[in-house]
This record gives C-alpha cells, structure tokens and sequence, in this order.
C-alpha cells in the first residue's frame, strides 16, 4: 500500500528503521539524543542502535529499534 500523504507509520517498540549517520548527527545538534541511555528521539519516539552497516559510497547506514523508553 502506498503512503500518498508522507503519514509516518505508526512506530511501536520492537520496530526497526534504517537512518543515515547525517540524521543521527543531526538529532544529536538538536538536543534529540540522550547520552546516558544512549536513546535518539525521532518521529515523536525513543530509539537505541541495533547496528551500522557501511556502504560502497563511504556512508554509514545504522539500524535503529524503537524501545519502550
């Protein structure tokens, strides 16, 4: 099913994402990381990394899990 209006799904613990280290450097400038439970704040809910995958292009790729926070 297509998402013609750009609605963010609706994120539940245990769902994972993939974000770009841009976005996480990001959310960190804006205030949207905590650095003691290591949890980034983005679309409205908490999220730990799960992983990093690095690609050809010299981009980081990191997989995010949204946790109950």
């Amino acid at each position: 099913m297509s998402n013609p209006f750009n609605v963010l799904p609706p994120w539940k613990p245990g769902d994972t994402r993939e974000v770009s280290e841009r976005t996480l450097k990001q959310a960190q400038l804006e205030g949207r990381f905590d650095s003691y439970a290591q949890v980034y704040a983005l679309d409205g809910k908490p999220w730990k990394i799960l992983g990093k995958v690095s690609q050809r292009s010299g981009e980081t790729l990191y997989t995010l899990v949204c946790v109950n926070e």
